[in-house]
């Protein structure tokens, strides 16, 4: 009997001994399990991505958006031209230009209906999407922020259905001007746009050969300049005549003989907070008669 409860000791020692043997082995086993995947992991093509998309909130509506690897949100800058970056320098430093690296071409993780490529400007090897220059913003703290829309009425969030730039190809991509449907005083009307979608204004004391808006005025109403030898060219069939004209400008675009404006008081496409300001400026529409047949009332429709 008294050997029997000695022995009893002896043999939980023993269980002991071969369960913490056990245990031993298994987290040998499970340490190399782990490390497996990670000596095994692969980086994805996706991975060297330079653009991506995400979903985040513009102007209170869910938007499918472009956005750098890092996954801040792209913008595009409305005052650049087909071969040169406006915002370089200070600009720059808020607005830090999307720039490929490498020789290939820049490349998206999920696919896109229109076309990544780059271009060589004072910032480097731009970015750009649909002949757009890609850019950050500073002020976007980070991932799925959008704090520069519509700022200055020239910076916009760039989405995969950005209309091509004026440094695309084919005769609708390299149009200067679209049509698309606005509010114009509480009436859903078919207006004319530029290539951004941003509406266009006419100014009412325009002469046919002569822009009454320049310098200060022109900041703030950018006169649509053609770039080029050809004529300006519609998305869409219009009724009327695009022409382009030297102003003090530049190269400035007419519709029926009304010289065409934007307004950096619009946040973005559809916006038409500049009509019938100082009751001079007015909304650009398809059907808008040619300068020497405007009417009394100087509308023009």
């Amino acid at each position: 009997m008294m050997y029997f409860r000695r022995t009893i000791p002896l043999t939980i020692i023993l269980l002991l001994a071969i369960a913490l043997a056990a245990c031993g082995s298994s987290t040998s086993t499970g340490s190399s399990s782990n490390s497996t995947p990670t000596a095994a992991a692969t980086t994805p093509s996706s991975s060297t991505a330079l653009v991506k998309t995400s979903t985040a909130t513009v102007k209170g509506k869910s938007e499918t958006i472009l956005t750098d690897a890092q996954g801040k949100t792209l913008y595009y800058f409305t005052p650049d031209t087909a071969t040169t970056t406006a915002c370089t320098g200070t600009c720059a430093q808020n607005w830090p230009p999307l720039v490929a690296t490498g020789s290939g071409a820049p490349t998206s993780a999920t696919t896109l209906p229109s076309k990544l490529t780059s271009l060589t400007t004072a910032n480097g090897n731009q970015v750009e999407y649909n002949g757009h220059l890609l850019y950050t913003f500073a002020g976007d703290s980070g991932p799925g922020k959008t704090a520069g829309e519509g700022l200055f009425g020239k910076w916009f969030v760039c989405t995969p259905e950005l209309a091509a730039g004026n440094n695309t190809s084919g005769s609708s991509s390299s149009a200067l001007v679209k049509t698309a449907t606005a509010m114009v005083k509480g009436k859903s009307e078919t207006i004319l746009t530029d290539a951004q979608g941003k509406t266009l204004y006419y100014f009412t004391p325009d002469t046919a050969t002569t822009s009454a808006c320049t310098g200060a005025c022109a900041q703030n109403w950018p006169p649509l300049m053609a770039t080029g030898s050809g004529a300006p060219t519609s998305a869409t069939p219009l009724s009327g005549k695009l022409t382009s004209l030297t102003t003090a400008n530049g190269n400035q675009v007419a519709y029926n003989g009304h010289m065409l404006y934007t307004f950096a008081g619009d946040s973005g496409p559809g916006q038409t907070a500049g009509e019938g300001l100082l009751g001079k400026w007015f909304v650009a529409t398809p059907g808008l008669t040619s300068l020497g047949s405007v009417s009394p009332n100087g509308y023009g429709y």
